[in-house]
């Protein structure tokens, strides 16, 4: 992940920040421009970056990427997946550096942080090891891990007394990249990151129109399965 960095920066030293926060920033800004074209960014507030030096990063990235990921891993995979890396602590990314877990593992056990717990960062870390200790032990899977994990936090919530819930359901950076519905729950965040950036003067009322046609579809669908689970009947299997 650093040596990635580092050859980016490099590569790029007038254009890539040196602030890690300024770079993340930098990134998703890239991920961004690859799915619209130059016309589609003149409306609205002008963004932090220029486009044309996202469009040089996004190209050595791909480069840098294609060279040093087996997989010729993506800008998208990689800013969605592997940047959380830079926030992930130490013991956890040496762990995941071992092999001894995978990135979905990590990220479980990067949740086991102080503030969430409410304690030091010492007593934050023993967790972590406890933790580690007992999923290597008893080979259980990354889902097993998660839900432990999950009890953990909706445990230390309750004692708090501010009532959260921690189901991994409604928790979308904690998602498995290896389940089959992945692949959903990568385009809800994708929304959500959207809808974060635009403002009411961004959007044409044509586009309105069409954002509600469009979202007519998924609403049916949601108010089944809100219906279904009033009625407490359970999902049909695809076999």
């Amino acid at each position: 992940m650093r040596s990635i960095l580092d050859q980016l920066r490099a590569a790029l030293p007038d254009v890539i920040p040196q602030r890690d926060r300024d770079l993340i920033s930098l990134l998703r800004a890239t991920r961004h421009v690859q799915r619209y074209s130059a016309t589609d960014t003149k409306r609205g507030r002008p963004g932090r970056w220029k486009r044309e030096d996202l469009l040089k990063v996004a190209a050595r990235l791909n480069d840098i990427l294609d060279r040093e990921t087996p997989s010729h891993l993506s800008i998208a995979s990689f800013v969605d997946h592997y940047l959380r890396l830079l926030d992930f602590p130490s013991d956890v990314s040496e762990a995941l550096s071992s092999g001894e877990i995978n990135l979905f593992e990590a990220s479980q056990l990067a949740r086991i942080a102080p503030i969430r717990l409410e304690a030091t960062p010492a007593q934050a870390r023993r967790m972590r090891a406890d933790l580690l200790s007992a999923h290597l032990q008893t080979n259980e899977s990354g889902p097993q891990l998660r839900r432990r994990i999950n009890e953990i936090l909706r445990a230390s919530s309750n004692e708090a007394g501010d009532g959260e819930d921690t189901d991994p359901g409604q928790d979308l950076e904690d998602f498995d990249p290896y389940d089959s519905t992945h692949l959903f729950w990568d385009q809800i965040k994708q929304l959500g990151f959207a809808l974060r950036d635009i403002r009411r003067e961004d959007v044409t009322d044509e586009e309105i129109d069409e954002l509600l046609k469009a979202s007519e579809p998924v609403l049916t669908i949601l108010a089944r399965i809100q219906r279904r689970k009033a009625r407490g009947a359970p999902k049909k299997l695809v076999i």
